[in-house]
């Protein structure tokens, strides 16, 4: 699964790819274009680069990158030795200046999370004056025969404008050979370059991947976010989990993230409260921080570990479908049995279930979450639930939301051994300040 389309999970990710400040197209491009990593080393191997860009002041590097275009077509004509124009020319020789340049701040900074090829030599041809200014034109000194034409011109030209017809034949015939010796030149200058072009491609992609990692490392510091630490044991942990997109609307509203903490093995997990009781924020975050790791982001949480999947599947809200013509239920069902049957091929998913079977009657949709409780017990997998039926399953890990107290939520989960729900319900309508007369005939109704 590519990053893109991890965006389209509804679970914070498009938050943290609109806070994430990288300053080329390119580099962007190749974010939206990378693989979620699904092994241990690949991930470490990651985060190690990461590290070494989280410790350094890289603004100077930072500013370069923002002038990198993304030139991958020229030098995919530059390979395939296609006469390059002035304009592609120009890209090449820019590209090369900024390499040069990024290495020499690398160097400085003692900063080996990427490496870039020398690229001097490019330099040299295509600008042959040692100016050192970035920008391109077919230069006189490159050929004898252009410098002396150009000069006839130039000649010419200072008479003004009042040219006789030869002369005015003449200039023609210096024009056209003025355009053929630039030609001639691409032509040689294209063929000089192609052999770097795997080394500008290279310097291209690194550069990319380097504006990634300080925005990475940036937004690691501006959302106080962490480092992972990546387990083969297949167990999961956070320590004071947060996710940053519902924190900063909270902050928005003056009020605070309740941070959440959540152990998670092979046993599948419910997490049981009343509506409102935040269960859906947490399934959400879980989410959130396994696609974080998986992507090479910060986490969330003040410490964690993270066992990698193949996937992550989150089966969350309203699965109605008019295009395909089934109901909530359906849809949600029809969800919810795809990832099982993923799970039973052997593929490795984080499976995150908000509140299954919750559109259909409450006699059926608990006996429906504990068969599907049951059947995951069987094949395995790594299965979290959020519910507010009343569960007798006693072969999962529970945690309870603790609910209100004092007319205040308290989202944090402890581990409970009831799969009994809080009945809460009147006591949340009431803190919203709903009709009183409504809340005290439901309560009669009750008692009754």
């Amino acid at each position: 699964m590519t990053f893109k389309s991890a965006l389209d999970i509804d679970c914070g990710i498009r938050y943290m790819y609109d806070t994430l400040c990288i300053m080329s197209p390119c580099g962007r491009k190749m974010l939206l274009e990378s693989k979620m990593m699904t092994t241990k080393d690949d991930i470490d191997n990651y985060y190690g680069r990461l590290r070494d860009v989280y410790d350094k002041d890289c603004s100077k590097i930072a500013n370069k990158l923002m002038c990198i275009k993304d030139i991958h077509n020229t030098l995919c004509r530059l390979s395939d030795a296609i006469v390059l124009d002035d304009i592609e020319l120009y890209e090449v020789k820019y590209l090369a200046i900024i390499t040069s340049e990024v290495d020499a701040l690398l160097q400085q900074l003692q900063l080996t999370a990427i490496e870039l090829p020398s690229l001097q030599a490019v330099v040299d041809i295509l600008d042959p004056d040692h100016t050192h200014i970035p920008s391109f034109y077919i230069y006189d000194s490159y050929s004898p025969q252009l410098h002396e034409v150009r000069k006839q011109l130039r000649a010419i030209q200072i008479e003004g404008k009042d040219l006789s017809d030869e002369m005015r034949q003449e200039v023609a015939l210096l024009m056209q050979r003025n355009a053929d010796l630039e030609l001639q030149i691409r032509e040689r200058l294209t063929l000089q370059l192609q052999p770097y072009a795997s080394k500008l491609q290279q310097a291209l992609d690194n550069l990319s991947l380097l504006d990634i990692l300080i925005a990475k490392a940036t937004q690691m510091h501006e959302l106080q976010l962490t480092f992972p630490h990546i387990t083969q044991d297949n167990y999961t942990l956070y320590n004071n989990m947060f996710n940053p997109a519902v924190k900063a609307h909270l902050a928005h509203q003056g009020r605070d993230f309740m941070p959440v903490s959540i152990g998670i093995e092979q046993e599948p997990v419910t997490i049981i409260g009343a509506n409102m009781g935040g269960k859906s924020v947490v399934i959400k975050s879980l989410a959130l921080n396994q696609l974080l790791a998986q992507y090479g982001f910060g986490v969330a949480a003040d410490s964690c570990h993270i066992n990698p999947v193949e996937e992550v599947a989150l089966c969350i809200g309203d699965e109605q479908s008019i295009t395909k013509g089934v109901s909530s239920f359906a849809g949600e069902i029809m969800a919810i049995d795809a990832v099982l049957s993923k799970v039973r091929s052997g593929k490795k998913i984080l499976a995150l279930i908000d509140e299954p079977a919750r559109t259909t009657n409450p006699i059926e949709g608990t006996a429906l979450v504990e068969g599907l409780l049951s059947v995951i017990e069987e094949v395995k997998g790594r299965w979290i639930l959020t519910t507010h039926y009343n569960i007798k399953n006693d072969n999962v890990k529970r945690y309870k939301v603790k609910g209100l107290h004092d007319g205040i939520m308290d989202y944090t989960l402890v581990p409970t051994h009831s799969g009994d729900v809080p009945h809460e319900a009147i006591a949340i309508a009431e803190n919203l300040g709903i009709d009183t007369q409504w809340i005290e005939y439901t309560k009669s109704k009750l008692n009754n």
